[in-house]
């Protein structure tokens, strides 16, 4: 998913980890070809964390990646 906001292009990525026993979503900031966020549902561990290397993001970009995060992965952890 591409979206724009405040003349950034960002892009919202499914990934998988096998060594981490789960499923997440990357937020891409497209004009620096860099990930700058993660929402990642820990299978193993029974949680979700959000990692972010940007400290200053419009929320409008936080919601939405939130929204894709319900939307594609969910909270339901598998076994």
């Amino acid at each position: 998913m591409n979206f724009i906001i405040e003349n950034i292009m960002y892009e919202i990525i499914i990934a998988s980890d096998i060594d981490r026993n789960g499923l997440g979503i990357e937020l891409w900031n497209k004009a620096k070809n860099k990930m700058i966020a993660e929402i990642f549902r820990n299978d193993s561990l029974k949680k979700i964390d959000f990692f972010s290397i940007e400290c200053n993001l419009p929320f409008e970009v936080i919601e939405i990646f939130i929204a894709e995060f319900e939307k594609e992965i969910g909270r339901e952890y598998k076994d």
